[in-house]
């Protein structure tokens, strides 16, 4: 891959991951979902019963395979060469992007100063605790992203990329 056909990539990947992720935040907060794992101050509970787990669960295996699906279709499905190391850094700064898009604008913009009526958002979910939040999933979600990304591309360069 050339560095344009890199750039383009995370581009379009990231703007596909950014609506994606912004539906599953409208849905989660419609729905309550949200709620299984967090507490109405929006941090995350100590004791999160199955159905948290099982939330949280399903947003980590979605992530791997958005990457994954990502990986066939914007790479090898192209006939792109690209060696395990490259693809591991292309999905680790995908992930970033897509991180820093959950950090900074939902989690900072949308849910800490917008807060849409849409989302029908408890008034104990306000700047402060959403703050909280972020300083404490910064940590977790960089260790997160490192694993994630590994597993994607283990699973991707196993499957279509290895040669």
């Amino acid at each position: 891959m050339t560095l344009p056909d890199t750039l383009n990539y995370l581009a379009l990947w990231s703007a596909i991951g950014w609506a994606l992720f912004s539906a599953y935040v409208v849905i989660v907060f419609r729905t309550g979902l949200v709620y299984t794992a967090r507490k109405d101050d929006g941090t995350m509970k100590e004791q999160m019963p199955p159905s948290g787990e099982l939330n949280m669960m399903a947003l980590l295996v979605a992530i791997v395979g958005f990457q994954v699906a990502a990986n066939y279709l914007g790479i090898a499905s192209k006939g792109y060469g690209i060696s395990f190391l490259s693809l591991l850094l292309l999905n680790l700064s995908h992930y970033l992007i897509l991180f820093l898009y959950d950090t900074v604008f939902i989690d900072g913009f949308v849910l800490a100063v917008w807060r849409p009526e849409f989302l029908q958002i408890p008034d104990a979910m306000g700047r402060e605790s959403m703050m909280r939040h972020i300083v404490r999933s910064l940590p977790i979600g960089l260790v997160a992203g490192v694993a994630l990304s590994a597993f994607s591309t283990a699973i991707s360069y196993s499957l279509w990329l290895g040669s």
